[in-house]
C-alpha cells in the first residue's frame, strides 16, 4: 500500500507540475518555475515544519540532553531532506524488491527481522540488508499493513517474518526496529504472550520472552508517544501520542525482563520524537547519538555497525 500511494504522489506531483507550466507560461515563466519548484521541494517543507515543531515541543524534564545549535538544525535538516528524496522518492515506491531476504541458516548466527515504521516499507532497510549479507547475517525485512490502521493489525506480518526467520535458523531471531516498527515489536511479543498476566506471571512471560527474541534494538522508536502526533488523524498516529491509552495497555503487562533484552537508541535532534527522552525505555540499554535526525540516524556508520556486534553476540 505504501509503495502504491507514494508512487501516485510523485506522479501526481509531476503531473500537476506540468499542468501548471503548460497554463502559467504564457502569462508569468518566472511564475511557472516558481510552482513547479514548490511542487517538487514540498518533502522540504514537510520536513521543515517537522523542526519547527521541534523547537516548540515540550522540552526533557529528565536528564541532560546536548543542546542543539542552529547550525546543528540545518545541517539536519538537509540531511533528512536528502534522505526523504532517496527513500521516499525513489527507493520505496520504486524499489520495494529490489533485495531479496536472506534467510539461509549458518552455524550458531541468530537471524535478524527489520521492522520498519509509520508510511515505510521493506525498502527503508537496503542497507542494512547489504550489510548483513556482507557479515553472514540472515536478514528478512518485513513490509507491515496496513498503512494506517492500527498498530496491533501489523503484528500478522511481523508473526510471518519472525516464524519463518526461526524456522530457517533454528533460533530466536533479533527484532530490529524503526520509529513505530518498535511499538509493533512490543505489541507482537504481548501478542504472543510474553507479557505478565497472560497465563502466568513474572517468570513465565521471561521464559516466553527468551524463546520468541534473541534481542530487540529499537531506532527512534515512540516508546512513550510523541508529541507531535497531537496533529495525527489516522488510528496508528492517535496511539503514539504522549501516554496514550494504547502505550498505557502495552506497557502495563511487560515484564521486567523485556528490559534487559533491549538496546534503544534516541537523538538530542530527532525531528519526529518529541522529547528526546519519549525513545528510551526504563531499564533497557538506552544509547545517545548526538545531534542526528529521525530517518538520519538509522543510517549512521557508527550505530549500525554497533547493531551488527549486538547481532553477533546475540
Amino acid at each position: 500500500m505504501n509503495a502504491r500511494w507514494q508512487r501516485a504522489a510523485i506522479f501526481g506531483g509531476w503531473g500537476l507540475a506540468l499542468a501548471w507550466l503548460w497554463w502559467q507560461w504564457p502569462q508569468s515563466p518566472a511564475l511557472a518555475l516558481g510552482g513547479v519548484l514548490a511542487l517538487l521541494l514540498f518533502p522540504a517543507w514537510s520536513i521543515g515544519l517537522q523542526f519547527i515543531c521541534l523547537l516548540l515541543a515540550p522540552r526533557d524534564t529528565m536528564g541532560a540532553l546536548p543542546r542543539v545549535s542552529a547550525w546543528t538544525l540545518l545541517r539536519a535538516f538537509l540531511a533528512e531532506v536528502g534522505w526523504a528524496y532517496r527513500i521516499f522518492g525513489w527507493r520505496q515506491p520504486f524499489r520495494t524488491h529490489a533485495l531479496a531476504d536472506d534467510v539461509a541458516a549458518r552455524a550458531g548466527q541468530a537471524g535478524v527481522v527489520l521492522v520498519h515504521g509509520y508510511l515505510c516499507n521493506r525498502a527503508f532497510w537496503q542497507p542494512w540488508q547489504r550489510l548483513f549479507a556482507a557479515h553472514g547475517i540472515p536478514c528478512i525485512a518485513v513490509t507491515l499493513e496496513p498503512a494506517w490502521g492500527s498498530i496491533d493489525d501489523c503484528v500478522p506480518d511481523l508473526d510471518a517474518a519472525v516464524q519463518r526467520m526461526a524456522q530457517a535458523t533454528g533460533r530466536a531471531p533479533v527484532l530490529i526496529g524503526h520509529s513505530m516498527g518498535g511499538l509493533v515489536i512490543r505489541a507482537w511479543l504481548r501478542s504472543r504472550g510474553a507479557a505478565v498476566g497472560q497465563g502466568g506471571g513474572e517468570a513465565q512471560a521471561a521464559q516466553r520472552l527468551q524463546a520468541l527474541v534473541a534481542r530487540v534494538i529499537t531506532l527512534a522508536t515512540p516508546h512513550h508517544g510523541t508529541w507531535i502526533a497531537n496533529f495525527s488523524r489516522s488510528v496508528n498516529g492517535r496511539q503514539m501520542r504522549l501516554d496514550s491509552d494504547w502505550l498505557r495497555r502495552l506497557r502495563a503487562h511487560e515484564p521486567q525482563a523485556l528490559a534487559a533484552r533491549m538496546t534503544c537508541w534516541y537523538s538530542n535532534c530527532d525531528n519526529l520524537i518529541m522529547p528526546a527522552l519519549a525513545a528510551t525505555y526504563p531499564g533497557a540499554d538506552n544509547r545517545l547519538i548526538v545531534d542526528q535526525a529521525h530517518v538520519e540516524l538509522v543510517f549512521d556508520p557508527q550505530l549500525m555497525r554497533q547493531c551488527v556486534a549486538l547481532v553477533q553476540r546475540a
